[in-house]
């Protein structure tokens, strides 16, 4: 078996592992990690010098009970096909990020948060077990009772691998978003509009011109809308499944066609785009607006890109974080806030707090400073969402993520010889 050259979607750090699909029939012998769409940003999804199993063809059992919106399906089914096939029985999944292709098990492992976190919790709090395979090949059925379960969560596969899991899905209305736009001249009204109009909507999340002097935003606030809020043309069919005319950028681009000025061009065109006020569209449109350019990373060119998350409790640590972001080396075309509430799990990246993420290009310069805001995020006691992290030291994962000790004695029973690790657990010291 050749090694691969992998990385994950920031195409920063990468490494190179033997890349194979997963067979339950074959075991875990060697040290290796779970990979599913590879949508993680950093080093997590897989592990260099080791193996590396894609969970994506894992995808055999697929029953949905329309009568209770209960979903039984294997890890390596995406919520592209869930969602196609949900979406016409008049449900959708509880929780999406900001793109449908990721796996249901990287999205367990992740405990993914979306635009209604504030409001409806992460992805697995709508789980009601997950089965669990063991390195000892033991084959594991778990509950939210059980302190396995909120490991798991958030873990990063380093418990198990998750082989199927039952999730309770939400009933919708219709498959369209009513959505409600503002503006607002500076970021401070951002935060303004958030906080009054964040509670009357499930969906709420904004846009921050970095390139612009008073970092101005756009906010966007949604909930389903209902059949009779629908054009007339719509009436007879609510529960569409969507596309829209995607393209597919067909190849990694030898330099970045992200420099700054194109940067600077998207932000405005951005900010002239949206209009306020409030329009029905399509689900597809609201959650996953970057999924029309298929292979989007691939513009950043072969040094990729960071993108850094981070989480604080309070307003005044945004304030703070926010003036040491200003200062960055490179602008982002972007950056987006919103609200998370707690969150469960020994790996949790949990509020309640102001969570903030920005795309910069990956250079050196900007890893230097990225460390700085590292040092003031924990400082006013945030942490970093380890699912995006590609620059956290052992000490700066210990001291934003304190149950990390407890998240090893519970991987300790299930995986004794730790042969579950991946770049990403190895570098904050969390695996040998």
């Amino acid at each position: 078996m050749k090694t691969q050259r992998v990385s994950g979607w920031g195409l920063y750090p990468v490494g190179n592992t033997i890349l194979v699909p997963f067979r339950l029939e074959c075991g875990i012998s060697q040290a290796g990690i779970a990979r599913g769409l590879g949508r993680s940003y950093g080093d997590a999804s897989f592990l260099s010098g080791g193996y590396t199993w894609e969970m994506q063809l894992y995808r055999k059992n697929f029953s949905c009970n329309p009568s209770t919106g209960s979903l039984t399906v294997d890890a390596g089914f995406s919520l592209k096909e869930i969602i196609e096939r949900v979406v016409p029985e008049g449900f959708f999944p509880p929780v999406v990020p900001g793109t449908q292709f990721v796996t249901v098990g990287g999205a367990f492992a992740s405990n993914i948060h979306g635009k209604n976190h504030h409001l409806q919790g992460s992805f697995a709090e709508y789980a009601d077990w997950i089965e669990l395979y063991l390195p000892n090949g033991e084959i594991r059925k778990i509950s939210p009772e059980e302190e396995l379960f909120w490991a798991t969560a958030g873990g990063m596969g380093l418990t198990g691998i998750i082989l199927r899991l039952s999730l309770r899905l939400t009933p919708i209305p219709s498959s369209f978003i009513l959505s409600e736009v503002h503006k607002a001249p500076r970021w401070e009204k951002v935060i303004e509009i958030l906080q009054s109009q964040e509670m009357r909507y499930p969906f709420a999340v904004a846009w921050i011109d970095h390139f612009h002097k008073h970092n101005r935003g756009v906010i966007h606030l949604g909930r389903w809308a209902e059949k009779e809020e629908l054009p007339p043309t719509l009436h007879k069919k609510p529960y569409q499944t969507q596309s829209n005319l995607d393209i597919k950028v067909p190849f990694l681009m030898p330099f970045s066609l992200f420099n700054r000025w194109s940067r600077a061009l998207i932000s405005s065109w951005y900010w002239d785009i949206h209009k306020p006020g409030s329009q029905i569209i399509g689900y597809k449109s609201y959650f996953f607006p970057l999924d029309r350019v298929r292979e989007w990373n691939r513009l950043w060119g072969s040094k990729g890109f960071i993108q850094f998350q981070l989480i604080v409790p309070t307003v005044e640590g945004l304030v703070e974080i926010w003036k040491l972001l200003r200062q960055a080396p490179a602008k982002s075309f972007l950056t987006v806030l919103k609200r998370l509430g707690p969150q469960k799990g020994h790996l949790a990246f949990s509020g309640p707090g102001w969570t903030l993420a920005i795309d910069l290009p990956n250079s050196e310069e900007v890893r230097r400073f990225l460390q700085k805001a590292i040092e003031e995020v924990l400082k006013q006691g945030g942490k970093i969402y380890l699912t995006k992290d590609s620059l956290l030291s052992p000490s700066q994962f210990r001291a934003a993520y304190p149950q990390w000790e407890r998240f090893l004695e519970i991987k300790a029973q299930v995986d004794p010889s730790f042969l579950l690790r991946s770049d990403l657990s190895k570098r904050i010291a969390l695996t040998p």
